[in-house]
């Protein structure tokens, strides 16, 4: 299942685990480099093999100013590889001589590069779990817990020992020496008075669009009716509005078509519009298949249920060059709550931010857990994100936003983005490492309550700025707090409690778009084929009978925990 799941991509190998990979990726290229030998398929070589295989492993080769040649992307692999950590991600690289293997990524981690070192050798790769299957690896209880409260992984952690998800921005050396890697500084960033922060970021998604436009005429637009999408469109000259390709995703319950639409309408933008309605039309069997390969992509380490969905209703579209609105969360402080201002934090403070907001959408529902390995996973789960929070620094505010910037992001964002990159090239331009130095430089307050985006977007395009978002005010209306804004914050953060408060007694997680349709039709094929769920019995912190009442059609799981069993299988290789 996995190599037939498995996205373009490369492994190296020494020792004992390079006895093993022709067996695990049948249809690779496979090339001597030293101590090392490296497999790769559906990668091109980038430079001549008497100078050594360079490999470009993304379908996102550019920076801001626009898309980079192959030819310096296979020079800086060769001689200086560090100096592609500023692509825009994702990317990776890989450049293999008769020395050993080097291997890249970008500077925000979203490349998805995986690095196991032990007896039987060294194994790398963009799948984790073809490096966990070729090491040999097993399941790491502490990162399983982690994970079944969160959804995803916190820093580097994997689902197995003894791998790593490699640091964003480091250079691994895999040599006679064996691995070796160098991770790059956390950059310390002055402070950027909040006028300068605004005319900056305005010129370079100016630039970053029209070089965008320029190499990519026929890209689309994924346009919503929120801020972060309105921002790019702003950044486009009026000129070349007209004809701009756009597409928006029809969710129930969202208001994202309306905006959209009239958006389009008044600039000219071909807009398209489809729906989720062939969610409905799969069998169980073929949404089984798809949650599989969906999680075999993410290396089980994201949501396949939601992936899957959304591949299907993806299909509608045409694929292409994607534009993504995602990275301005980055700059509106995501994980804020209550008046900004300066202050140190406690574990207790980790606690309440991981119960309150990071683990009620994607946690397991009670009871598929034993109790007393759910326990003890949420106090490991709250342990690695006061371990995050203090790795981004003393201060909480900025801490949260390191939280979200180099874990959620490279770990969620990063993992989806690279897991449909085989379909469609996503360009994410608020990603640009000079957006986020822009952001990293403002303080809490100027971001806090999107004023800087308010802001920006009033200095890209007041006529936009001045345009309601969907079920938002303008983004004028927070570039311009009214002096109630203390007040109506205060209201907000209560009304936010209060619901994530009932969802947390209701024992209840959001479904992603799409996500309870593909979730009903997999638990119609395990209750039709129940030995699927077999494996699990051998797992000793999943409650027996809470399966056996899932298979008997006792109890119909949460999305949430469908998701969790699926990765599950297959990082196990039970699937």
């Amino acid at each position: 299942m996995i190599a037939d799941a498995l996205l373009p991509g490369f492994v190296a190998a020494t020792g004992e685990a390079r006895t093993r990979m022709a067996g695990a990726v049948p249809s690779a290229t496979m090339s001597d480099a030293g101590p090392a030998t490296l497999a790769r398929w559906g990668v091109d070589a980038l430079a001549p093999a008497e100078d050594g295989i360079a490999l470009c492993i993304s379908r996102v080769r550019r920076r801001a100013t626009g898309r980079v040649a192959p030819e310096v992307v296979a020079a800086a692999l060769r001689e200086d590889p560090a100096s592609l950590a500023d692509m825009l991600p994702p990317f990776g690289g890989v450049f293999a001589d008769a020395r050993g293997v080097r291997v890249v990524g970008d500077g925000m981690g979203f490349q998805q590069l995986f690095l196991a070192t032990g007896r039987g050798g060294v194994v790398a790769s963009g799948s984790e779990l073809l490096v966990a299957r070729l090491a040999d690896a097993r399941l790491d209880e502490t990162a399983v817990g982690i994970q079944s409260l969160l959804g995803w992984q916190l820093g580097q952690r994997t689902l197995h020992r003894h791998v790593e998800k490699l640091a964003p921005g480091s250079v691994t050396t895999i040599d006679d020496a064996g691995a070796s890697t160098v991770e790059p500084g956390r950059a310390e960033h002055d402070p950027i008075d909040l006028a300068e922060a605004v005319d900056r970021a305005a010129d370079l998604l100016r630039t970053s669009m029209g070089a965008l436009l320029d190499d990519h005429p026929d890209a689309v637009l994924q346009l919503t009716g929120g801020m972060d999408s309105r921002l790019l469109l702003s950044a486009i000259a009026p000129a070349r509005r007209r004809g701009l390709r756009a597409m928006t995703l029809d969710v129930p319950g969202a208001g994202d078509v309306a905006v959209a639409r009239r958006l389009a309408a008044r600039y000219g933008i071909e807009h398209d519009v489809r729906g989720l309605s062939d969610v409905s039309t799969l069998s169980p069997a073929e949404a089984w298949r798809l949650c599989r390969v969906a999680s075999t992509r993410l290396d089980a380490m994201s949501d396949p249920v939601a992936l899957a969905a959304q591949r299907v209703a993806e299909r509608a579209f045409p694929q292409g060059v994607r534009i993504s609105g995602l990275g301005g969360e980055v700059a509106r402080g995501f994980y804020y709550v209550g008046r900004v201002r300066d202050r140190p934090y406690r574990r207790a403070d980790a606690a309440r931010l991981a119960g309150w907001r990071m683990f009620v959408n994607e946690a397991v529902e009670p009871g598929l857990l034993t109790a007393d390995f759910a326990a003890w996973a949420r106090e490991r789960a709250v342990d690695a994100v006061f371990d995050a929070l203090r790795d981004g620094g003393p201060e909480w505010f900025r801490a949260t936003d390191e939280l979200y910037l180099h874990h959620r992001m490279q770990r969620w964002a990063g993992a989806t983005d690279v897991a449909v990159s085989a379909e469609r090239v996503v360009i994410n331009p608020m990603l640009d490492p000079q957006f986020l130095r822009i952001a990293s430089r403002l303080s809490p307050h100027d971001k806090a309550g999107a004023r800087f985006l308010g802001l920006l977007q009033e200095r890209l395009d007041p006529e936009l700025a001045a345009e309601p978002l969907d079920g938002r005010p303008a983004p004028s209306a927070y570039a311009h707090p009214s002096p109630l804004r203390p007040l109506t914050d205060r209201l907000e953060t209560a009304r936010r409690f209060t619901r994530k408060g009932v969802q947390r007694l209701r024992h209840g997680s959001r479904a992603p778009a799409g996500g309870e349709v593909m979730a009903g039709r997999v638990i119609e094929h395990w209750r039709a084929q129940p030995d699927i769920l077999a494996p699990l019995a051998a797992v000793p912190f999943i409650d027996a009978g809470w399966i056996d009442a899932l298979v008997e059609g006792r109890h119909t799981p949460r999305v949430s925990a469908v998701a969790f069993l699926t990765n599950l299988l297959v990082a196990t290789g039970a699937d």
